[in-house]
């Protein structure tokens, strides 16, 4: 996919990366049969990969400390075994299965979800950073609305709204309000991002509170084919209105409950 690729062809680190954390995070829930917070992640990349190249995951648990796990993941290029990346992740336990945290109706569920992301309680630890500061301003079944004042911790080198960032946000508010919709557990089967225009991040006047370009956030379920489900996400500048990035997502439902996923 084109939004994992880097202006130089090869395998965006920053998608790179979210690969590592998820890998980590689900092994460890397959290990610890309950939710885990990332506490520390550091990677290591060691090359680089073209798109359409062939790599080799392993992700292993290392060490059991009680509430703290150390899982380990490799990246390797397919045939010469080359180290391509290494994360590493410390997961907290927190002793709750997936159905515990998620009781109540889709829509409670879905923000429950969401509050469980930023504050590092579910998901991982980098979609935590690069949601930092989102507030719901509006929610419905099929329907939400965002502010959010874009961080420092997700801007590139020129001081830009990193597009891997943006990206991330784009698919996890797309995933939310599908299962607001839906109640059940999707994947992304098609995810096209279109961005028109940059967001300048005011790095010297974060401190003031002042001078960061504030963002509205609002993704709607569009079309529902029965197994397929497509949502738009788009991102405003708040003030003007104008367009920053528009995420569509279908998402295929596997009909099944955060509950029936947690006892597989």
């Amino acid at each position: 996919m084109v939004f994992f690729e880097d202006v130089d062809g090869n395998w965006h680190v920053g998608a790179l990366a979210s690969l590592l954390d998820l890998i980590g995070t689900i092994t460890t829930f397959w290990y610890a049969d309950c939710v885990s917070a990332v506490v520390d992640f550091n990677s290591s990349y060691y090359s680089t990969v073209k798109i359409q190249e062939h790599v080799e995951i392993e992700s292993r648990v290392m060490a059991d400390k009680g509430k703290l796990m150390h899982v380990v993941v490799q990246v390797r290029k397919k045939g010469n075994g080359e180290v391509i990346a290494v994360g590493n992740l410390w997961m907290a336990s927190n002793k709750l299965t997936i159905a515990q945290n998620m009781e109540g109706d889709p829509l409670k569920k879905s923000l429950a979800w969401l509050h469980g992301v930023l504050q590092g309680k579910i998901g991982h630890g980098i979609e935590t950073r690069v949601l930092q500061g989102l507030q719901v301003i509006h929610a419905e079944r099929g329907f939400m609305q965002f502010g959010f004042i874009v961080p420092n911790v997700v801007s590139d080198v020129d001081g830009n709204w990193h597009v891997g960032a943006l990206a991330s946000l784009l698919d996890l508010v797309g995933a939310i309000t599908t299962f607001s919709y839906a109640n059940c557990v999707s994947t992304v089967a098609d995810f096209n991002a279109s961005y028109y225009s940059t967001v300048k991040i005011q790095l010297k006047n974060l401190l003031f509170n002042h001078g960061c370009e504030h963002v509205e956030i609002e993704s709607r379920v569009m079309a529902d084919k029965g197994k397929l489900i497509h949502v738009v996400v788009q991102v405003r500048k708040k003030g003007n209105g104008e367009v920053i990035a528009v995420g569509n997502l279908w998402m295929a439902s596997n009909n099944l409950t955060i509950a029936q996923m947690s006892n597989l």
